[in-house]
């Protein structure tokens, strides 16, 4: 059984001003990821359950009418989400584990790929869905990734590695992507499917990307050896952020991507210290709660029930594709125990990549005829009833991870005295 889902381009009810609905969901993810911790849950989980409470699966409260006019808020969460992962990526933490994030990332994002399109193919035996779902499967979810290692302060091989590969997963999703989707579009309308054309295309996406995001990356550096206020110094890199996305969402570069790179070259370059991307990640966080209760209220208790033998298929073949590939990438870079043995755990969560690129094929897809219309209609149900899923799965699977590994501050400091 598929259901359909209906996105209307149209304007909050003027029942309840916008602001105030922001202001309420807010509140409330708050609450809730403060009960999620109290019972030792990542917060993450009770803001996204939240948002699944407060959307159209269970009260209404947040539409998506509500969610399409909040997107520029979501964007510049995803960005500051992005930049933060930046600042993780410090070269003299990495440089001893190129060779391992190296070997990881191929194994479990073509891992994760293969066996979920060959999965969905054994089922449908059309390689052009097949491949979609595959092309879905590489990408990992850098929000809820990175929310969980922050709330519990997590440092370490196992956490830097992780931070490395969540932000270099999207880079192999989005460009997979764009050669299924032409790939699918060709043989639905039955045109000419021109690689070099999409592999240009992908390239000058992921180009652009990283060439803005360098720009941004060296003007704020700039910048930040002329200042010595923190509070400034956030201010800027807000404004910062604020502009390389804007730039990036009219170029159509990826928004996560370009604040990655911003990120990687202030932390290493520029004279911001801890204290002001601590400062900036507190300034941003209720900007962040927010994108999470959303997040939630976009997931439909009502899929899971329809997801069907291809949701099925594509959650144990991703999970196995992604956990198998991390374990042998980490033995043939010879990476230590903890890395081989739990960073598989913490590649589960999926959100905001895959659903933004599914939602994208279902408004490509639905315009083309009616198999487009039905085609990009199962994708977009199972990649959401999969997403709710993995959501509430995922984070707690990578605080088990980075505490056995101690890697959070709690174990850290246990280990240590």
């Amino acid at each position: 059984m598929v259901i359909e889902i209906e996105f209307l381009p149209m304007s909050v009810s003027s029942e309840m001003n916008i602001l105030m609905i922001v202001g309420i969901s807010i509140v409330f993810g708050f609450i809730g990821g403060y009960l999620s911790k109290k019972i030792k849950i990542p917060e993450v989980v009770g803001m996204i359950l939240t948002g699944v409470l407060l959307g159209e699966s269970i009260l209404g409260f947040i539409t998506n009418v509500f969610i399409s006019d909040t997107k520029p808020l979501v964007d510049l969460a995803l960005a500051f989400i992005g930049l933060g992962i930046g600042t993780e990526l410090k070269f003299d933490a990495i440089k001893d584990l190129k060779k391992s994030i190296l070997a990881i990332l191929l194994l479990e994002s073509f891992g994760a790929f293969t066996l979920v399109t060959l999965g969905v193919f054994a089922v449908t035996r059309k390689f052009h869905i097949a491949l979609i779902f595959g092309a879905l499967a590489i990408s990992t979810a850098p929000a809820a990734t990175a929310d969980v290692l922050w709330e519990y302060e997590a440092k370490g091989e196992l956490t830097t590695t992780i931070f490395a590969i969540v932000a270099l997963d999207d880079i192999i999703a989005i460009v997979m992507y764009a050669f299924a989707l032409s790939y699918l579009e060709g043989v639905i309308i039955g045109g000419q499917i021109l690689l070099l054309k999409i592999l240009l295309d992908s390239l000058m996406h992921i180009l652009g990307s990283i060439a803005l995001g360098v720009i941004m990356g060296v003007i704020l550096t700039f910048l930040s050896h002329r200042i010595e206020s923190i509070n400034k110094l956030a201010g800027i890199i807000f404004i910062g952020v604020l502009t390389s996305s804007g730039i990036a969402e009219t170029m159509g570069f990826s928004l996560i991507l370009t604040n990655v790179i911003a990120g990687i070259i202030i932390t290493n370059f520029s004279e911001f210290g801890e204290k002001v991307f601590i400062t900036v990640r507190e300034t941003v966080h209720p900007l962040i709660v927010l994108f999470f209760v959303l997040i939630g209220s976009i997931l439909k208790l009502q899929l899971v029930l329809h997801m069907g033998l291809i949701g099925i298929i594509y959650l144990s073949m991703r999970f196995t594709g992604k956990f198998s590939g991390s374990t042998l990438g980490g033995y043939i870079s010879n990476s230590s125990t903890k890395v081989r043995k739990y960073l598989g755990l913490c590649l589960l969560s999926q959100a905001g990549v895959a659903v933004g690129l599914a939602t994208s094929l279902y408004y490509s897809l639905i315009t083309l005829n009616e198999v487009g219309f039905h085609l990009g209609t199962l994708i977009l149900n199972t990649i959401i009833s999969t997403t709710l899923i993995v959501q509430i799965l995922g984070p707690p699977l990578i605080k088990y991870a980075v505490t056995k590994a101690g890697e959070t501050v709690e174990t850290f400091n246990t280990d240590h005295t």
